[in-house]
């Protein structure tokens, strides 16, 4: 067999002069998600506002309505998920101005998403860690561990 890579090129290869690999203008074009820098254009900066939003709203609802039965631990976890929201949006500003449009209102959205997923994943840790202690805030009880013994274990 042989390698395809390194076949000749015959006369079907090449259209008008130009080769398939390269545009009109002799250099190869750029997909949909990139531009002449190579760091993507408008479409990725889209992409990552949209995402980001979606994380955020993900990491917030995951924040108040997770059963963390006093597992402080998986407060860590919202919170890396909040700024990953954050960090995902503010990839895209510069790929906005670059292409010369105004920067999407999904930006800021995505990023005060974030901080609130991560504000409310910090008071739960601080909720947590003050009722080992016997301090009680005020939460949901889905935060707090269970306070009634297992079944089945005597007391």
């Amino acid at each position: 067999m042989t390698d395809p890579a390194r076949r000749e090129p015959d006369d079907h290869d090449e259209h008008d002069g130009v080769s398939d690999a390269t545009g009109p203008t002799g250099q190869a074009p750029t997909p949909w998600f990139g531009d002449q820098y190579d760091v993507g254009g408008l479409g990725m900066g889209r992409l990552f506002a949209w995402a980001a939003v979606l994380l955020g709203a993900g990491a917030l609802g995951i924040a108040l309505f997770a059963p963390l039965e006093g597992q402080a631990l998986r407060t860590v976890w919202i919170a890396g998920f909040g700024a990953a929201a954050m960090w995902v949006a503010w990839m895209a500003p510069a790929r906005y101005r670059r292409a010369g449009v105004r920067v999407s209102w999904a930006v800021p959205l995505a990023t005060v998403l974030g901080a609130l997923a991560i504000g409310v994943a910090i008071y739960a840790f601080i909720v947590i860690v003050a009722a080992s202690g016997g301090v009680e805030l005020p939460a949901p009880s889905y935060w707090l561990g269970p306070t009634a013994p297992a079944p089945g274990v005597p007391t």
